[in-house]
């Protein structure tokens, strides 16, 4: 057994994550790390930073720019409709949650829920894939 690690770059499409999910699946059973697809986490630090600033529509933007980049992965890394929905749904709650978060007093706590999306996101993608 092997541990695998994959940057940002290395999942950062829907062509990526396939060839990942390629080598991962050639070698028998191994332990997989993932972070999130390139520019994810530095677009979730700019929501935190207009959210820290006292910007929640500004951050919102931002969630729903990121959403739809997110979609138009799903559409190009699923090939059946069951998978696109399943990994629909589940990126729907994380951007809901994102949402959510806007609406509170904005914390450390708050931001480091924030920042781990992307890493719970890429794991989920490549998961159903």
């Amino acid at each position: 057994m092997k541990v695998m690690k994959f940057g940002g770059t290395s999942v950062g499409s829907a062509e990526r994550i396939k060839n990942v999910a390629n080598l991962i699946t050639s070698r028998g059973r191994n332990v997989v790390v993932l972070s999130a697809m390139s520019g994810t986490t530095n677009t979730l630090v700019e929501i935190c930073k207009y959210l820290q600033g006292g910007n929640p529509e500004g951050a919102c933007e931002i969630i729903a720019q990121l959403q739809q980049k997110y979609a138009e992965h799903v559409e190009n890394l699923y090939s059946t409709t069951k998978y696109k929905e399943k990994t629909g749904k589940f990126l729907e709650e994380v951007f809901d949650g994102l949402r959510s978060l806007t609406k509170a007093i904005f914390t450390h706590k708050e931001e480091k829920i924030i920042l781990a999306q992307g890493e719970i996101m890429s794991t989920n993608m490549m998961t159903n894939y």
